[in-house]
Parts: structure tokens; C-alpha cells; sequence
């Protein structure tokens, strides 16, 4: 969407703009027979989507001729996905069920975020990055699905289906510089840490995500004083976890994970 920007000199700047933004998503997970525990168990899935508002505002500092700072607030977006559980397979099928779709509800909220910038210029050909971002993770307490039309005797067991996450305010730092080769090419490089949302005790296998480290390579390639031409490589890795589930129905699993991903990215920017 646009967004409205106001200078109020040549040093303070500052900009407002609404986001439209779509989440959809599937989430699955085994049912326990509760006439034999751990055998001809069901599974249920759930998937939903919906559209929601927020907004960005942010202010911009040419604190100096090199130097400038910024400041960007990203609003909560709150969303209530319309979905469908789906009863499949084990104890399901011995009930008649097995294949039939019910109505469902989930909420979500994705949380505010505060962005801390300084962009400072070295010399002609050296820019030097620096960032913070707090997000406030801690509204993520739980994660419920809401069932309905279910028949009686399941309406009990997974009317509500809840897992606790209990998730806590986290901060990313990041490091950046960029380098004028010439009057074609612009390197660049940058490392960022980020903290995980996810606590020791409710960390599960539905979201095994642990502190992530982020190395990052660019180049941007102007061939044309109209055309730039943008490539990005990212790896990231995550330190190591361990996840300890017991449940009296579903017994106990234990589990390491360390996760790990590659990315790649172009872009080409035409200017009138």
C-alpha cells in the first residue's frame, strides 16, 4: 500500500503507511485412542486463512553530513482465521467420522516490532550499518484452535485444542557494511544475531526454533544509469536444541534439533 511522508527541515523526517497482510496456515497433530492409548490413534488438521490491517510509522535523522538514525515502529496485526479441522484415520474411523470437515477458529496475533537504525558513511566509497529490532513476542502465550458442530461424544476432547508456547520479548542486533567498487558495482556484507521467542519448557517439535546466527552477501550491478540489477545470499544457522515432551496419553519423546537454511534473492530496479 502508499504511505504519506512529512519533512518537517533538510535533518527530520517523518513517514506513515497502512500494510495489508494475509496469513494461511495447516496445523496437524495425532489424537490418542482413549480405549487403547498409543494404538489406532486419529489425526485431526486444521487450516484457515485471513486478511488483516496494520500499519509502519517511522521517523528519519540526518543527525550529520554522514551520519543518519532511524526509528521505525511496525504495529501488532491481529488476525482470526476462519478454518476447517478435518477428523481422518484411527479411532475415527471406528466412529463413523473419519473424513468429515467441521468448522473452526483461530486466533492470531502477530506483535508490534521497533526498528533502531544508524546508516553512517565512512568515506566516498565505505557505508557502515548498524540495527536493533525488539519484538514483543510475548504476546504469543498460546496457540488454540476453537471446533465446532463436532459430535458429542469428541466435542469434549477437541472443542478446544490448546498448546501452551508462552514465548518472551526478544532483540536482534545487526552489523552491515557496503562498498563502492565503482561506478557499475556495490558490494555488500552483513551479519546479524537474533534471539528465539521460545522458552526451554514449552519449546516443542511444532516450533523447535533456538537463537539463529545470519551471514549475508550481496552485490548491486547498475549497468544502466535506469537499471540496477540486485543479487543475496543468506545462511543462517541455529544453535542447538533439545525438546523433552511427556504426556500421560501420548507418552513421552525427546529430541535435538539444529536447524539451518540457505537463501537466495534477486531484484531489478528500473528508474524513471
Amino acid at each position: 500500500m502508499g504511505h504519506v511522508s512529512y519533512a518537517f527541515n533538510d535533518k527530520v523526517s517523518i513517514g506513515f503507511g497502512p500494510t495489508i497482510s494475509r496469513i494461511s496456515g495447516e496445523i496437524s497433530g495425532m489424537v490418542p485412542n482413549p480405549l487403547s492409548p498409543g494404538s489406532n490413534d486419529g489425526k485431526l488438521k486444521s487450516n484457515g486463512d485471513d486478511t488483516a490491517l496494520g500499519f509502519n510509522a517511522g521517523i528519519l535523522v540526518q543527525a550529520t553530513d554522514r551520519t543518519r538514525l532511524g526509528l521505525t515502529y511496525h504495529s501488532k496485526v491481529s488476525y482470526h482465521l476462519d478454518a476447517k479441522s478435518k477428523l481422518t484415520g484411527g479411532i475415527f474411523s471406528l466412529l463413523g467420522v473419519s473424513g468429515r470437515s467441521y468448522d473452526a477458529s483461530l486466533d492470531v496475533d502477530t506483535p508490534e516490532s521497533v526498528d533502531i537504525s544508524v546508516t553512517h558513511q565512512l568515506n566516498v566509497d565505505w557505508t557502515m550499518y548498524l540495527g536493533s529490532t525488539w519484538t514483543r513476542w510475548s504476546r504469543f502465550k498460546e496457540l488454540t484452535i476453537e471446533n465446532s458442530g463436532l459430535p458429542a461424544l469428541l466435542s469434549g476432547a477437541l472443542g478446544t485444542v490448546s498448546e501452551e508456547q508462552n514465548w518472551h520479548d526478544t532483540w536482534a542486533h545487526a552489523i552491515g557494511a557496503a562498498y563502492r567498487l565503482n561506478d557499475q558495482w556495490l558490494l555488500r556484507a552483513g551479519l546479524s544475531v537474533d534471539q528465539s521467542p521460545a522458552n526451554d519448557t514449552n519449546r516443542g517439535p511444532r516450533i523447535p526454533t533456538g537463537d539463529r546466527t545470519v551471514l549475508s552477501f550481496g552485490a548491486g550491478w547498475t549497468p544502466l544509469e535506469e537499471v540496477t540489477i540486485d543479487v543475496a545470499y543468506s545462511y543462517l544457522q541455529e544453535e542447538s536444541v533439545r525438546i523433552n515432551e511427556t504426556s500421560s496419553t501420548r507418552g513421552a519423546y525427546s529430541s535435538k534439533y539444529r536447524n539451518s537454511a540457505s537463501g537466495f534473492g534477486t531484484s531489478v530496479s528500473y528508474r524513471f
